[in-house]
């Protein structure tokens, strides 16, 4: 049976052998441990003028475990995994064979009877890309559908009721599926949001932490946006135009953008949760710096451009993809050039972009706590030095780590700056006893932005 070390009162530390990377996939940790709780207080020591302070949070053990633990798979991709029914078209999806687990042979070779062996170090929930949407935000880039047909997607309405649903499923699990031990914490590894707004983040942060929320920005009686007007090239479900997605098979729903606008609530998640910050958390459309103000007055202006001959869109996206206009300054150009072909929509200074300041005190806001940490791993460290970057105890012998690897000047692409690769490097060597978690929102292979 599988042992489970909990955690000690002292500050122990990460053995440098054993970084184990978690970026870029959205999973259940397979690993067990007791259900750890955080204290009401972190301990943010700094660690030079000029870099970033490792910001620690303490966990308190629950009691033992009464039974002896078993695998959980109910409510996971490890029973069943959605499937389509038909085989073309419009596929209305159903419960498919669920995902094989997968031993990595990376580190050590798999021996027989491991299962009886091992020792638990912890079991947490990762979450990652929950894209939250402003569907009727100015900024976004929905035209470029007439290029790439992925470039817009029919249930984009529908973020903030499928993360409550993921919210909710969580809530319901009893264990990790490998060994059934408690889930400690969940981990979001970056692009909470998708357009870096400030509606995006409210919705977010009230999803994890618990709370109610309209969906809706602009006119707060009806959704104003791509899909009611009219454009063929979109999905208009509560109309009976035969748009493109229509010949693809996608259905006339009557109702169906009064009910991705409409109040929810969300329980919150009744675990501990941390924050990773993506790139889509950083800069508006994830890929431009700030510091254009005419974007800037756009995002809460009551103009949207909807459409866009697929040559200019092939334009922009190739700009996109190559960096080559990463303050947006050719973007701004582009929508000034179009003007006359916006439609009008209802101002909403609520869609403004954020910075990371304002993203590092919207996790401290007491109204976002939650079942905490305060700050979801953030402290008011992090204000002071203007990072985004922590580290935090999981375990006794189990450290955890949160890069930022966005880069402020623009593009998708991952960055991480000398200051921070210091800051990473001197935590390593300071819990070189411990096993360490990273965790960031680009892989190592996406780690491209010079």
């Amino acid at each position: 049976m599988s042992r489970t070390r909990s955690v000690a009162s002292t500050t122990p530390a990460v053995h440098r052998r054993t970084v184990l990377a978690a970026a870029g996939a959205a999973a259940v940790s397979t690993g067990v441990g007791y259900a750890l709780r955080p204290t009401d207080s972190q301990a943010a020591t700094a660690t030079g003028a000029a870099e970033a302070p490792v910001a620690q949070t303490v966990h308190r053990a629950a009691a033992p475990a009464a039974a002896p633990l078993a695998p959980y798979t109910r409510g996971t991709t490890v029973a069943s995994v959605a499937a389509p029914r038909t085989g073309s078209g419009y596929r209305r999806l159903g419960d498919g064979p669920g995902w094989s687990r997968k031993v990595r042979s990376e580190l050590a070779a798999p021996k027989a009877g491991r299962a009886g062996r091992r020792t638990a170090l912890a079991a947490f929930v990762q979450l990652t890309d929950l894209h939250l949407m402003d569907t009727q935000h100015p900024l976004r880039l929905e035209y470029l559908r007439s290029t790439d047909v992925h470039a817009w997607r029919p249930q984009e309405a529908l973020t903030v009721p499928g993360a409550i649903s993921l919210v909710e499923r969580i809530n319901a699990l009893r264990g990790a599926p490998a060994t059934g031990a408690p889930l400690q914490f969940a981990m979001t590894t970056g692009d909470n949001t998708d357009n870096n707004s400030h509606t995006e983040l409210d919705w977010f942060l009230t999803v994890m932490s618990g709370g109610r929320i309209t969906p809706n920005s602009g006119d707060p009686r009806h959704y104003e946006g791509v899909q009611n007007s009219g454009l063929q090239q979109y999905w208009q479900p509560d109309s009976t135009t035969r748009d493109a997605d229509k010949q693809r098979g996608f259905p006339h729903l009557q109702g169906y953008l009064a009910a991705a606008v409409r109040e929810l609530n969300s329980p919150g998640l009744a675990i501990p949760w941390y924050s990773t910050v993506g790139n889509h958390d950083s800069l508006p459309l994830g890929c431009y710096g700030h510091g254009d103000s005419w974007l800037a007055e756009y995002a809460v202006g009551g103009k949207k451009l909807m459409s866009l001959p697929a040559s200019e869109s092939k334009k922009l996206q190739d700009m996109i993809r190559k960096a080559s206009d990463p303050q947006g300054h050719a973007f701004r150009d582009l929508l000034k050039a179009h003007a006359r072909s916006m439609r009008s929509v209802t101002p909403d200074e609520r869609r403004a972009p954020y910075t990371p300041r304002d993203y590092l005190r919207a996790h401290l806001d007491p109204a976002h706590r939650g079942v905490g940490p305060v700050g979801h791993g953030y402290s008011t460290a992090n204000l002071d030095t203007g990072t985004q970057y922590y580290s935090f105890r999981i375990a006794d012998d189990v450290i955890g780590i949160s890069l930022d690897t966005t880069d402020p000047g623009g593009h998708y692409q991952g960055s991480m700056g000398t200051g921070q690769l210091r800051w990473l490097d001197r935590t390593l060597r300071e819990n070189k006893d411990s096993f360490a978690v990273v965790f960031s929102h680009h892989t190592s292979d996406s780690m491209t932005n010079t």
